[in-house]
């Protein structure tokens, strides 16, 4: 049988066994973006995310979680419908998780309708910032956290890390599930689309037309591009910016780990509004 049906502290949950459970494969496979996409499913570990997720109304696909895991976290799960809950041994619970330390509760979700793509300024509000292919799935989870806490608007180009990466989400400590994450398929047109609304266009990065960050006031609209961890911004999207932005710093260190740059960014922009 792939199910059993047992009582796990007063609930009635599925129970199974086999690793080689359809549903343990299936969920499995989700850590490849590949079958995130196809499936339009993804997984994140631990009590605290699962409780952010529905404190801002989610609802889960199924909720994994071991023995221990109910004797610790019984009044979490025993909160939820116990159609979605599937208890499972250690073992099986090892081969779904990706934790060096896992709590023994795993959620799988379908994507979140407050991710959604965008092609236009019109269709983001605030002060935004512009992620041009992170590839640091911790590096983008951390500006989405840091971006959360100070109030501004992120797009994401679509060779970014995946948001739905389990480290991403991770990252975020739960701000995944509370505000609008935007992705964009044309960042180029997508910054352009700024030019003539009163809305600048800077990028961090060293130009020309660059100046630096406290010299000048941050609009409560400008958009701000971060680059790839390695390469930097796209000569093609610096281009179609209207200013580069430079960060004080001594010469002792060439240059800020990404989301310390973005973090700093956003913070001006706090300060201008103090």
């Amino acid at each position: 049988m792939d199910f059993l049906f047992c009582k796990k502290e007063g609930v009635s949950v599925k129970r199974i066994e086999s690793r080689s459970n359809p549903l343990v494969v299936r969920v499995g496979k989700l850590t490849s973006r590949k079958h995130r996409e196809e499936e339009k499913l993804f997984f994140f570990e631990g009590a605290h995310l699962l409780e952010e997720y529905l404190r801002f109304g989610h609802t889960p696909h199924t909720v994994f979680f071991t023995d221990e895991a109910m004797k610790k976290y019984r009044p979490l799960l025993s909160s939820l419908p116990e159609e979605i809950l599937c208890s499972v041994p250690d073992a099986v619970f090892a081969k779904l998780s990706t934790e060096q330390a896992p709590q023994g509760i795993l959620t799988v979700s379908s994507y979140l309708s407050c991710v959604r793509e965008v092609s236009e300024a019109s269709e983001v509000p605030g002060r935004v910032l512009f992620l041009e292919s992170l590839r640091d799935n911790g590096n983008v989870g951390t500006v989405l956290r840091t971006a959360a806490a100070l109030g501004w608007s992120v797009v994401l180009s679509a060779d970014c890390a995946d948001v739905y990466a389990s480290k991403t989400v991770r990252a975020t400590m739960g701000t995944l599930f509370s505000r609008n994450t935007y992705l964009c398929k044309d960042p180029v047109s997508f910054v352009r689309s700024f030019h003539g609304t009163g809305r600048h266009t800077y990028a961090a990065a060293l130009s020309e037309k660059s100046c630096m960050l406290g010299s000048f006031s941050v609009g409560e609209r400008d958009l701000f591009v971060i680059g790839n961890e390695g390469q930097g911004i796209s000569q093609e999207l610096l281009d179609a910016c209207d200013s580069g932005v430079l960060i004080p710093m001594t010469d002792a260190a060439e240059s800020l780990n990404a989301s310390i740059a973005a973090a700093v960014i956003m913070w001006e922009g706090v300060r201008n509004r103090a």
